[in-house]
């Protein structure tokens, strides 16, 4: 008869060993999980701070030009509105192209025009602004680009290479240079705002102003870049 021997402390120590061996490779993957998942998130975190940055850095931007085809383009468009004052607006152009998706409808001229109280077109006898613009309708501005001229009833007569007109607010304005000319004379300066109906003009960066006696003469009526 055969008697088989057996020792419970040895069994028990086996069996402890691999329990702790068991534990300890848990807590390596947990420990490889959580820094994956630390990682992850600081990438995220790192990301959207980027893009923070980089929106506050640019700010607000003003909408692209883009050309018009000719499968979409629309022939004497014409937009209508009212400002805060309750005066009405027309803008019209040439032509123009309704831009397709996005949050605000967007519609790029073609020498667009503005039939407005207080903001006369001054190209040749047209009442065409610029040779280009685009128009938010929902925001009501338009903005301008190229050759940009303009009068106002007061007297005062601008070129700029590009304006941004609030038509909500009846203000206009441009921070790319202005040449003007006033009832008592000329201007010229960095940047330019007009506001209250062309009652009052802003005129910011680098002003220079020349005063003629008894007002404008015949020969300064034209207008200069």
């Amino acid at each position: 008869m055969t008697t088989a021997a057996f020792a419970p402390d040895s069994l028990l120590g086996e069996r402890r060993a691999r329990s702790l061996a068991s534990a300890r490779a848990r807590t390596g993957r947990v420990r490889v999980l959580r820094a994956v998942l630390l990682a992850a998130m600081a990438l995220v975190a790192a990301n959207a701070l980027m893009q923070a940055l980089m929106s506050g850095a640019s700010g607000p931007a003003e909408p692209a030009f883009t050309p018009a085809g000719d499968a979409e383009r629309i022939t004497n468009p014409r937009f209508t509105g009212r400002d805060r004052g309750g005066t009405s607006f027309v803008v019209t152009a040439e032509a123009a192209v309704r831009r397709l998706g996005g949050v605000n409808p967007l519609t790029d001229l073609e020498r667009p025009a503005l039939d407005y109280a207080w903001i006369e077109g001054l190209r040749e006898a047209s009442q065409a602004l610029a040779e280009s613009g685009v128009f938010d309708e929902t925001a009501q501005v338009l903005t301008l680009r190229t050759d940009v001229r303009f009068a106002t009833p007061a007297g005062y007569r601008f070129a700029a290479p590009s304006a941004r007109i609030s038509l909500r607010d009846g203000v206009v304005s441009g921070d790319e240079g202005v040449s003007g000319e006033a009832p008592w004379g000329a201007v010229r300066a960095d940047a330019f705002e007009v506001q209250d109906g062309a009652d009052r003009v802003i005129l910011t960066g680098d002003v220079r102003t020349r005063i003629y006696p008894g007002g404008r003469t015949p020969d300064d009526q034209e207008i200069r870049p």
